[in-house]
């Protein structure tokens, strides 16, 4: 059998197995969980993923069409690390929950391996359910209003996506992305159609002004839902942008570029004055989070070469450290039951092991010489200065913001004045401590030798 339907399959297999098992109250399944969410990443390492294709509802010429590029390879990639550590971070013995997350591993496989234009869609619009469920079912007490806000946006931007492909279907008579690599962009209306794909990536990305459901939804999901959100679902949106957008429609994409880029660089600095002035450390992030996006966004919208490495890069930086980044802000909210910014201050006495490892994350995000994040930024500052020089100093205020609110975070959270000593605050657990070692290592890793990414970005 093809390892790369070995991929899908096991995910799947899986998660059937998990919902079964929820009917009964059993201990231990988020170690067979775990186990299972660990072979795609195997797989991935040490087998080749070769095309699969098979007629699948041959009236409408859909074929269950699977190949693997540099591009998917890297979103392959992204989705077979970040699960497994969100299965980790649940704090409960869920059954359903770890059900419902390899699930969403299986459809994103399948998302991102797509060469098939109807496929592509279909398990995309799949994978926002095991997400519903999982902010629904596993969150906060508002849950279920973040879950209907976020299911709610996430349907106006399928409807979009629908509406485009059935327009290019109609105009191109082919769901098969390889002929509409060629073709798309000369059918009848192709601008028109370009940016219906894009309102609808827009939305489920998100890009500015589109984010109305992200502060809410972040806050408000589980820790493993928030991460799965940020890190996961938001690179689908990424894909989308270039596999459409790049690929499909180029020059249509330089006809929308100077809307396209003023959006994103605005997300960008509205993210960055956002998680500056937030007074609840989530939030912060949250908005941390969407500015990154938008950030490897103008990436893709500056067109060319070394902004899309750049872009790309960007997007397998961006799920390690935001996972990062909201691994350590859940084990500071269960220490001192809150995520406020202002109500605990000078904790590093008391949990010096938690403040460091954070303190890292939080260069990260920032993009400090020798971490992950300033290859991938320097590279997308390079292709948006080719285009627009002056574009690119108003971008560099980024650097700025972003520096600002993470020292603010860092500072309210752990320096000044200490607080008195309570019994919850403990430091990092080993168990905790190795959660986060898997991140730390990519983000010095990938810093020193950003060329492990790259290299095989090299066929763009």
């Amino acid at each position: 059998m093809s390892a790369l339907l070995l991929l899908i399959l096991i995910p799947l297999i899986g998660a059937s197995f998990l919902f079964l098992m929820s009917a009964v109250n059993m201990s231990g399944m988020k170690v067979i969980a775990f186990l299972i969410s660990l072979i795609p990443i195997w797989l991935l390492l040490t087998q080749e993923m070769n095309e699969v294709q098979y007629p699948w509802f041959s009236a409408l010429s859909i074929d269950f069409h699977l190949r693997v590029d540099a591009v998917s390879y890297l979103f392959l990639c992204v989705t077979a690390l970040i699960v497994p550590i969100a299965l980790l971070s649940a704090h409960k013995d869920a059954t359903l929950f770890f059900g419902l997350s390899l699930l969403l591993q299986a459809f994103l496989f399948i998302f991102f391996s797509a060469r098939d234009l109807a496929l592509f869609t279909i398990f995309w619009e799949s994978s926002l359910l095991p997400l519903y469920f999982i902010i629904a079912y596993f969150g906060k007490r508002n849950r279920k209003q973040a879950a209907l806000k976020f299911i709610l946006y996430m349907i106006a931007g399928s409807s979009l996506l629908v509406l485009a492909v059935l327009a290019l279907y109609f105009a191109a008579g082919s769901f098969n992305m390889g002929i509409l690599n060629k073709i798309a962009d000369t059918v009848p209306h192709a601008s028109f159609i370009f940016a219906i794909f894009m309102l609808a990536f827009a939305v489920k990305t998100p890009l500015f002004p589109f984010h109305g459901w992200l502060s809410d939804t972040y806050y408000e999901a589980s820790t493993a839902g928030t991460i799965l959100l940020a890190a996961v679902l938001s690179k689908a949106g990424i894909y989308g942008v270039y596999r459409i957008g790049i690929e499909m429609f180029p020059e249509a994409m330089k006809e929308w570029r100077p809307l396209l880029l003023i959006l994103a660089v605005t997300g960008v600095l509205y993210g960055g004055f956002a998680a500056w002035m937030q007074k609840d450390y989530k939030r912060l992030i949250a908005y941390s989070s969407f500015s990154h996006v938008n950030f490897i966004l103008a990436g893709f919208f500056a067109l060319n070469i070394i902004s899309y490495q750049g872009a790309l890069l960007q997007a397998f930086n961006h799920a390690v450290t935001i996972t990062g980044l909201f691994l350590v802000a859940s084990f500071l909210e269960n220490r001192i039951q809150t995520t406020s910014l202002y109500e605990h201050r000078g904790l590093l006495k008391y949990m010096p092991k938690l403040c460091w490892l954070s303190l890292i994350f939080a260069l990260s995000s920032v993009a400090l010489p020798g971490t992950n994040n300033f290859t991938g930024e320097l590279l997308i500052f390079l292709g948006i200065f080719d285009y627009s020089p002056w574009l690119t100093i108003i971008f560099s205020l980024t650097i700025i913001i972003s520096v600002l609110y993470m020292l603010r975070y860092m500072e309210l959270n752990f320096f000044g004045k200490e607080m008195p000593f309570q019994t919850s605050f403990k430091d990092l657990g080993a168990f905790e401590v190795c959660l986060l070692i898997p991140l730390i290592v990519l983000i010095f890793l990938i810093g020193i030798y950003p060329n492990l990414i790259l290299k095989t970005l090299e066929t763009l």
